[in-house]
């Protein structure tokens, strides 16, 4: 007599687009895995997609919807997948599936850095878990890493590259010389950007995973709109080109750092040494950094964008909410820094840095002394001036490099240097990591 096979856990997926066909196609080529791990198979039942073009792949036996309350409600649906994005309907979604006692996995870090307290709050109240690891640098673990593997030290910094899109088109433009916009091109004809890039370039991603990430590591609330943020679409060939002659090359970094006046928050491209290990990240790789007060400093690097990564992170999630569902053990995870607790306290004086400052200047006599003045007027000490010869004067790029001083003491000297007549655009400023 042939044993009875368990019955599946059944999977609902809302937003079939990359991410949730990733996370289909993920389940049915490690099912074998999947049952050793859970004891009983995955199954989707429902997607749901607004279109179904006639060349999409569906998993077998599923069926098709167009209104996402045909999933959260279905009773052949045991466990919710959130992978359609944004802001508002999927908030929606969640709430309405954690309502209807069904646990959920998401990969939205851009609704949970702007609404993770409520969706917190509600999973705790209806007793259910809320998967999220995917919301965060892909298939990397860094959530667990955090929430988790970190949970005995008390964190200083965490840090690091957490948008795969911008990593890509800085790489290319280091790589090959490409100015922004051609390196932007070549990442969206990769499936790397959006037609529309400025989640990605312009740092709006990077913030929210750092939201994340500073919210589970600090134990305190941040928002979205606390962190100063600016991206790469100024970041020029020619920056790449000074970097290099400064030994470093440029990378955009999410940082949040303990201090004793709080904590330092920003996401901004940087210069970094060409031997450090944010210099060495490539392409579409993303990489954490935490730094501990017993533990030290730990790396975490892997993929951070395309389908597969993040729904391998997915998977992960669904794995232990099966096993849990299975095992009668479902329960909402206790997150530091969502929910109840205190905002963060964000430093006001922020810790002296080295600045690179890139100046673009219709040229004549005089320049060099001007920003040198106003430099100076601020208590600004010069470290480097660097100018490539035989560059176009009526449009001439030079930099220079300052020691280390205060953001807002910089930025006041800046205030002075844009105004000046011969400036043809304001002065880039990348903080330099050493």
């Amino acid at each position: 007599m042939m044993a009875k096979q368990p019955s599946p856990i059944r999977v609902g997926i809302v937003g079939f687009g990359t991410v949730g066909q990733a996370t289909a196609a993920i389940i049915a080529a490690h099912q074998a895995e999947i049952v050793q791990r859970v004891g009983r198979p995955l199954e989707i039942t429902a997607v749901c997609r607004r279109h179904f073009p006639a060349d999409l792949v569906l998993p077998p036996g599923a069926r098709v919807v167009t209104d996402w309350r045909a999933v959260v409600t279905a009773p052949d649906v045991d466990l919710l997948v959130e992978t359609m994005g944004g802001t508002t309907t999927a908030r929606d979604v969640i709430a309405a599936a954690l309502r209807a006692g069904k646990p959920v996995v998401t990969a939205n870090k851009n609704l949970l850095a702007e609404h993770g307290d409520e969706l917190f709050a509600l999973a705790v109240q209806q007793g259910l878990p809320l998967g999220f690891e995917a919301a965060v640098a892909g298939g990397v673990p860094v959530i667990r890493a955090v929430a988790e593997g970190a949970a005995g030290d008390r964190l200083h910094r965490v840090f690091g590259i957490l948008n795969g899109t911008a990593n890509f088109i800085l790489t290319r433009m280091q790589q090959t010389g490409a100015d922004f916009t051609a390196a932007l091109i070549e990442a969206q004809a990769a499936g790397y950007a959006e037609a529309d890039p400025a989640f990605d370039v312009d740092g709006f991603d990077a913030r929210d995973k750092l939201v994340i990430l500073a919210r589970i590591a600090f134990g305190g609330r941040v928002t979205p709109a606390d962190i100063p943020t600016l991206g790469i679409r100024a970041i020029r060939a020619v920056d790449i080109h000074y970097a290099r002659r400064l030994d470093s090359t440029i990378r955009l970094i999410a940082s949040a750092a303990r201090g004793p006046a709080g904590v330092e928050i920003a996401v901004r491209p940087w210069l970094v040494p060409l031997h450090s290990m944010l210099a060495r990240v490539e392409g579409v790789n993303n990489a954490v950094f935490l730094d501990g007060q017993k533990l030290g400093l730990q790396m975490f690097y892997g993929r951070g964008a395309g389908g597969d990564a993040t729904g391998v992170a997915v998977v992960s999630d669904l794995i232990e909410l099966a096993s849990d569902l299975g095992a009668g053990n479902l329960a909402p995870k206790l997150l530091a820094g969502f929910g109840a607790g205190s905002p963060l306290v964000l430093s006001q004086n922020p810790e002296p840095a080295s600045w690179y400052l890139r100046l673009t200047v219709g040229d004549r006599p005089g320049i060099l002394a001007h920003v040198a003045e106003a430099l100076a007027h601020e208590g600004i000490n010069i470290d480097s001036v660097i100018q490539e010869p035989h560059m176009e004067k009526q449009c001439l790029s030079f930099v220079i490099t300052v020691e280390p001083v205060a953001e807002p003491v910089v930025l006041r000297a800046l205030g002075v240097i844009n105004q000046c007549p011969f400036m043809l655009e304001p002065v880039l400023l990348l903080r330099m990591d050493g």
